[in-house]
């Protein structure tokens, strides 16, 4: 029965709070030596000296077998158990024992309700303590106020997802937190004076986005602001089709004057050109012969214009009188006529 959520807890988020990690992970964790050895019986305040004890580095599953890490071991006890919220605060403000911070700080923000999320863990942004974390293949060092970060907006985190947490400006204007500096708010900046000087943040990012045109403050205005940017944006798109339609109507209007105050001689000018286009086109083309062509039309005109020439005197191409006219030209004996 160590497996089973002790059924005088309160649910979380509607279900049992074990159901906050996944099947497959829960099951790898009842099969594990470390679960099977030694978290067997721990009450809460048990759970504090064996995180003391066997904590030496924070993640989720590790290897290629995916072999649960002891923190996520832990957690799930305290699923199990769910201690009070003053002893998951001594997790958190001790500052003896590092992991023993983390493993108090993942767990309330896996079970704690939102405003007491933002006001315990937001301190710990001043905490820098390095921490070994075991990844799947490789190890790596963070620093707290990393892993906190982590929680805050990562939607995993250690292998687990996170519940969704409300942005910390939708909390404030439902009063639910308070817009103050220090422990149990945010942490104190460089900027807090010039923040407190223009009026808060929403005033201070106006100003950096509208007079310094600063490309971070619009991300971070998107970010915390989405129902504004959505109103602004909508503006925009009104002003942009009433300035496109104005200038539609204003290049219509110009070519109606246009063309109503052209003059007569460019209708003049354009039918002169026409009827020049039209002498072109009348142009005839040179022909030029075939190479396909026979030239047999030719032949027969020289043969029609023989019998001609014959009848207007001359002697006939193929006479004896004609050939000897040529012999005699050329100083040759005319012909013998048998």
């Amino acid at each position: 029965m160590a497996n089973v959520t002790d059924p005088l807890i309160a649910a979380v988020s509607g279900t049992d709070p074990q159901n906050l990690m996944e099947y497959i992970t829960r099951q790898k964790i009842y099969d594990s030596r470390f679960w099977k050895e030694e978290c067997f019986g721990l009450s809460a305040a048990d759970v504090i000296e064996k995180a003391t004890k066997s904590l030496v580095c924070i993640g989720g599953t590790y290897g290629g077998n995916h072999k649960p890490s002891k923190f996520l071991s832990l957690t799930l006890k305290l699923l199990q158990l769910q201690p009070d919220l003053e002893l998951v605060l001594e997790f958190i403000q001790q500052d003896h024992f590092k992991y023993v911070k983390a493993l108090g700080a993942f767990y309330l923000r896996l079970t704690g309700r939102p405003a007491e999320i933002y006001e315990h863990l937001e301190p710990l942004y001043s905490n820098f303590d390095k921490l070994r974390y075991r990844d799947v293949t490789e190890w790596k060092l963070v620093h707290m106020d990393e892993f906190v970060h982590d929680l805050f907006t990562k939607p995993i985190a250690c292998g687990i997802s996170m519940p969704r947490l409300p942005h910390r400006a939708t909390l404030i204007t439902e009063g639910y937190l308070e817009e103050t500096s220090g422990p149990g708010g945010l942490r104190k900046t460089a900027l807090d004076e010039k923040i407190s000087e223009a009026g808060g943040i929403k005033e201070y990012l106006k100003h950096k986005m509208e007079v310094e045109q600063s490309e971070g403050a619009a991300v971070l205005w998107e970010k915390f602001f989405p129902d504004e940017v959505d109103t602004k944006k909508k503006k925009k798109k009104k002003k942009e089709s009433q300035k496109d339609a104005g200038v539609e109507q204003s290049t219509e209007d110009g070519e109606l004057e246009d063309s109503s105050s052209k003059p007569q001689h460019e209708s003049s000018k354009r039918k002169h050109g026409d009827s020049k286009e039209d002498k072109k086109k009348k142009k005839k083309k040179p022909k030029y012969g075939s190479l396909f062509k026979s030239d047999k039309p030719k032949k027969d005109k020289n043969k029609s214009s023989a019998p001609q020439e014959i009848g207007s005197g001359g002697a006939g191409e193929g006479t004896d009188e004609y050939w000897n006219e040529q012999r005699a030209k050329l100083g040759l004996k005319p012909l013998n006529s048998s």
